[in-house]
């Protein structure tokens, strides 16, 4: 009995010793303020959420006289799964979901895959230029997809003026080719296509070529190669691509509002959106959480089932790697036009449109005579737009796009910063529970749809909370949901930067008594910055163009570009709204460039150093 008690005595001494070691540090004490911070700003929401569609409200009152508030129900999922609104209000918009999600997802996936192959593993001629042009359709905010197609197949029958079909043709064009599930997926599919090929393309270019090259000598056929070797290879990148296509086309909403929503073709997230529109808390609330679960099982067969197959597919090794193209031989000028003629169609055409449109005094007339720079620089006219100046004369306009452009930097410039120390201490701290459930919160924000996650900020930070100010309608609201719904991206470029700076660096600066912000102010960011850098680009990106999370928190006072533009495509004021994408584009591109500057002059100052 005195061995067992000197034993658990020197187990309990030592854990005593270690948990006091770790709290003399600092980076103990950030992470646990991290910790503290992250579980408020995401868990608590989600768990509101939640509890949110199991409680009545003052707003149940006059859906059901049983309602007493503030009493936890099962009502309203009876009400959502099992009541007469079930057809309507969700299995319909579910099943819509299910068939434009996955059906899009799909075609995405062959799509990108054949290309991303061209472009990475064959002598295409232009293969820089391609993988520049083919990814901007994902840059471009995918409701403008939207509206180009409605340009093109707009039919007076179902509403509005007509479109570029009917003044070519002379007939209105079908109605299931203007609004509904075929225009959904055709314009989610070009949207996400990028996507799935920049996550393919990395598998691609990672192939030993010797593989190929061999199979070339024993006289097997191109389709040969690709079937069984090449394809194969790949085929967990594939299934990845398609399962986190599956997670964003699913949660999609602005595409399938604008092309479903006058037809009464509704999705879950589209459906969310009208509900708390109208009203129904509860209802919103529910299809917000159905939303979150759908996505959460999409990236748990990611992780559970393709992640214990990788090593199967590892084809880098230690005995010499050789990255050879494929040499298409005559093939490579036919692969060459088609690839053009589809950046013509999917990228440059659209484009063009939308920004002819912008110019047009009257919707649906595209001849010359009826071209005009009003939408651009016109003052108020009572008989156009219903008085709406044109962009640079408006100030509600001017107002929203400064909103836009300091709501991006700062929101970038705080979750590049952000994501960069919790990168660096998950790196650091692999062992650590705390650092463990730091990671995992951290990436939460990931599986939550725009839409459903704007519905939990909604819920939480309407009224006040403690010694939280209700924020609703505040700008600070814009830029904490901003940081957060980026966080997984950013702390991931963080983590991958960390890895690569060896800790002997800061070994050595402990020694010489260096403190453990001076080591990270001096040695981490600075030789992390270009990791930093590339995470501040990725969230400018997302948060210049993101409409989904912000729609149901924006007030007067807090417009930006992207509701503004909603707002008027909505009101049928398409000239406008299509100003507003080319502004959100250019802005974004200048962006864009601007922060690679400054991040490349930066790490050039310090490399002269």
């Amino acid at each position: 009995m005195t061995e067992v008690r000197l034993e658990s005595g020197s187990w309990f001494e030592r854990w005593r010793n270690r948990l006091f070691y770790q709290m003399r540090s600092p980076q103990f004490f950030i992470s646990l303020v991290l910790v503290a911070v992250l579980a408020f700003l995401i868990l608590v929401p989600l768990y509101g959420l939640v509890v949110r569609t199991f409680t009545w409200t003052f707003s149940d009152l006059r859906l059901s006289r049983d309602a007493v508030p503030g009493q936890l129900t099962t009502q309203h999922w009876e009400r959502l799964l099992l009541g007469s609104v079930r057809d309507s209000f969700f299995t319909r918009p579910f099943l819509h979901t299910i068939l434009t999600g996955g059906v899009s997802a799909v075609i995405a996936v062959l799509l990108g895959g054949t290309l991303a192959w061209l472009v990475a593993r064959t002598d295409i001629p232009g293969r820089k230029w391609f993988r520049t042009l083919l990814t901007i359709p994902y840059v471009v905010p995918s409701f403008a997809l939207a509206l180009a197609w409605t340009v093109i197949f707009r039919s007076p029958r179902i509403g509005g003026q007509p479109g570029l079909f009917q003044a070519v043709f002379g007939i209105a064009p079908p109605d299931w080719l203007s609004y509904g599930p075929v225009p959904i997926i055709i314009t989610l599919t070009i949207h996400f296509f990028p996507f799935a090929l920049l996550t393919i393309m990395g598998a691609l270019s990672s192939i030993d070529t010797q593989l190929e090259e061999q199979a070339e000598i024993f006289d097997a056929s191109r389709w040969t190669i690709l079937r069984k070797i090449t394809f194969p290879i790949v085929a967990p990148a594939f299934g990845a691509a398609l399962i986190l296509t599956l997670g964003k086309t699913f949660s999609t909403f602005a595409l399938p509002f604008l092309l479903g929503s006058p037809t009464g073709y509704y999705t879950l997230s589209t459906m969310l959106f009208n509900s708390l529109e109208l009203g129904l808390e509860a209802n919103g609330f529910m299809l917000a959480t159905i939303l979150i679960l759908m996505t959460t099982v999409i990236v748990y067969v990611n992780s559970r089932f393709l992640g214990k197959k990788m090593r199967r597919f590892e084809t880098i090794g230690g005995k010499g790697f050789k990255g050879n193209p494929t040499r298409l031989g005559k093939g490579r000028w036919v692969a060459f036009t088609l690839v053009s003629v589809f950046v013509l169609v999917t990228v440059i055409f659209p484009i063009g449109l939308l920004s002819y449109q912008s110019l047009m005094l009257i919707d649906g007339r595209f001849g010359l005579s009826n071209l005009t720079l009003h939408y651009w620089i016109g003052h108020s006219n009572p008989a156009i737009a219903f008085g709406e100046p044109g962009v640079f004369h408006n100030p509600g306009i001017l107002g929203a796009a400064w909103n836009s452009i300091r709501l991006a930097i700062i929101a970038s410039v705080i979750c590049s910063g952000l994501g960069m120390l919790i990168g660096y201490i998950v790196v650091r701290d692999k062992q650590s529970r705390m650092t463990t459930f730091l990671n995992q919160v951290s990436f939460l924000p990931f599986l939550f749809p725009p839409v459903a996650f704007g519905a939990m900020y909604l819920s939480m930070f309407a009224v006040k909370r403690g010694p939280i100010p209700a924020l609703y309608g505040t700008f600070t609201l814009l830029v904490l949901i901003s940081v957060i719904n980026r966080l997984p991206y950013t702390t991931r470029t963080g983590a991958s930067a960390a890895t690569q700076i060896g800790q002997e660096l800061e070994e050595a600066a402990e020694i010489e008594g260096a403190s453990w912000f001076q080591r990270f102010r001096q040695i981490v960011w600075p030789l992390a910055l270009p990791g930093a850098v590339s995470g501040m680009l990725v969230s400018f990106v997302g948060i210049m163009r993101e409409l989904s999370l912000i729609l149901l928190l924006i007030t007067p006072a807090t417009r930006v570009l992207m509701t503004v533009g909603f707002q008027y495509a909505e009101e049928g004021l398409a000239q406008l709204s299509n100003a507003l994408i080319l502004m959100v584009t250019i802005i974004t591109l200048v962006g864009q460039m601007l922060l690679w500057w400054l991040g490349r002059s930066k790490l050039s100052r310090l490399q002269e150093r």
